[in-house]
């Protein structure tokens, strides 16, 4: 034998023990990774993972469960990286998403972080979180009566209420310079989208009278002005109101017109 190949058969014994005993440490440290996991030891099993390197499954169970730390800690955007590395694996594509929304909202992509809330269904607070950023998406359109609607559902998530009360002020002090300008309607509108907020009930019965009262005198002038039709349009619309049905009636046997039967 050369006495090359004499000097490295030591090194290739060795070589080969290392690796045989390398084998069974490595099933033995994995199997108690997967066992702290199966325990919920999430912070625990990724530590373990994280050793083992590329080692079997190890780098998605390291990602899972470092992702599943910071989620139970409530950490949503800074989980999102990690299942976003295994997103086909177990409930990382349903997480992912929800740490996404997170993300999404924290840029204030308000309507993208709706959406993605929604498609989670019941998942977690999925549904409470649809309803904040569709909130907000509505807020910063002026769709004040959606917003309302939807902060009122969102309860005391993040600033939720106080975003609903400074809402309600809004709405209210634009409702009362509306009615101060007699644009009843508009003023009717507004007040009714409060609903039980301060006195807005009262001040929607108040907009409604002087409302109706607006449109039976603009059909009076139509009616004078003899835009029999357009006298008719107004006065069926205010069905009882006044005698505003009589005149409906009286109007329409003019025109040739019979009133709807009410059954």
């Amino acid at each position: 034998m050369p006495k090359k190949t004499r000097l490295l058969l030591p090194l290739l014994l060795c070589l080969l023990l290392l690796l045989s005993s390398c084998t069974p440490n490595h099933n033995k440290a994995y199997n108690d990774a997967v066992e702290a996991f199966a325990d919920g030891e999430y912070a625990d099993a990724a530590d373990a993972f994280e050793k083992l390197g590329d080692y079997s499954n190890a780098p998605t169970y390291a990602a899972y469960s470092r992702g599943l730390v910071l989620f139970d800690q409530g950490q949503y955007i800074a989980a999102e990286p990690y299942f976003a590395k295994v997103r086909d694996f177990m409930y990382g594509e349903t997480r992912y998403q929800y740490c996404h929304g997170a993300l999404l909202e924290s840029n204030g992509q308000y309507a993208e972080a709706a959406a993605t809330f929604l498609a989670l269904g019941d998942y977690e607070d999925a549904a409470i979180l649809y309803r904040y950023n569709n909130a907000r998406h509505a807020e910063n359109n002026n769709d004040y009566e959606t917003a309302l609607y939807d902060y009122q559902l969102a309860g005391d998530y993040s600033d939720a209420a106080t975003r609903l009360d400074t809402l309600r002020t809004l709405v209210y002090d634009q409702a009362t310079l509306l009615l101060a300008q007699a644009n009843y309607e508009a003023a009717l509108n507004l007040f009714t989208m409060l609903g039980t907020y301060y006195d807005s009930a009262e001040q929607a019965r108040i907009c409604k009278q002087h409302f109706r009262d607006a449109r039976y005198a603009e059909g009076e002038i139509l009616y004078n002005n003899g835009d029999l039709q357009g006298a008719y349009d107004i006065f069926i619309s205010l069905t009882g109101f006044s005698d505003a049905t009589a005149r409906a009636e009286e109007i329409g046997l003019m025109l040739g017109i019979e009133l709807p039967t009410v059954e």
